[in-house]
């Protein structure tokens, strides 16, 4: 996925854990989550920081955020109850909360690099 990585700069995990799409906001049970794979992490980190800068817009309608953001997850290949799962198991999860931080800190670095 080739999402910009200028977005990682201002990820949390307080932005990452919230849900996005309203509509899709219902999301399973942490325990009964499928693994999360290193690149589905890395997709559900970048997508995150992107929709929450989306959700940060001011000159968009709510239709035109959740569209946007829509279009974010489309491109990261996840489906917003995915998204959502994930972001709601970072909640409870803390081995899941340390590997989203490795994946920002890495990401930051490659940013860095060039």
């Amino acid at each position: 996925m080739k999402l910009a990585y200028a977005a990682i700069a201002a990820t949390s995990l307080a932005s990452l854990a919230q849900p996005v799409v309203a509509q899709q906001a219902d999301a399973p049970a942490a325990t009964q989550m499928a693994p999360v794979s290193d690149a589905e992490l890395q997709n559900f980190v970048i997508a995150a920081s992107v929709i929450g800068q989306i959700q940060r817009d001011e000159e968009m309608d709510k239709s035109a955020k959740e569209q946007a953001s829509l279009k974010v997850l489309s491109d990261a290949q996840l489906s917003p109850q995915r998204f959502n799962t994930i972001g709601a198991a970072l909640q409870t999860n803390e081995k899941l909360q340390a590997r989203v931080n490795q994946t920002v800190e890495r990401l930051r670095a490659e940013q860095a690099q060039g």
